[in-house]
């Protein structure tokens, strides 16, 4: 079933992850679920030009005072984008925010994947300088 979730190429800090041999590392399963969410959130919406609806803007949260209603929108924008993957079922996601900094976010993201009975829950922090989001915990 993991390969419904499919394979990709392993990524640390956006360069490619080497084997010990060398070669290219990959990720396959809820690890490149995880690994596609995080470059979904860190890509800016717009920026494919044959998918203008993909990617998330993160850039519209960097500096913004920590308000409830910051909090709510931040985690509605990352539902809605995360639940645009075909892998996830969709109104699945729930999104909690756990500290808001000037140059970071932290959040929890809990998804259903399509081929799991049960929730994948990550862990993940947004890094509203770098226009980037890692995963840094959870179940992937």
């Amino acid at each position: 079933m993991s390969d419904v979730l499919g394979s990709d190429l392993a990524l640390v800090d956006g360069d490619l992850a080497p084997t010990g041999a060398g070669d290219a590392a990959l990720v396959s399963g809820t690890a490149c679920l995880a690994q596609g969410l995080a470059h979904l959130l860190s890509t800016p919406r717009g920026t494919l030009w044959m998918h203008p609806e993909w990617g998330f803007d993160l850039w519209r949260f960097a500096q913004i005072e920590d308000l409830p209603v910051h909090r709510l929108d931040f985690c509605q924008s990352v539902q809605e984008a995360v639940e645009m993957d075909p892998r996830v079922v969709p109104g699945s996601a729930r999104c909690t925010v756990q500290s808001w900094g000037e140059s970071a976010i932290r959040f929890l993201l809990g998804i259903q994947p399509i081929t799991q009975t049960h929730p994948l829950n990550l862990v993940m922090v947004a890094s509203t300088s770098l226009d980037a989001v890692e995963v840094v915990g959870g179940d992937a």
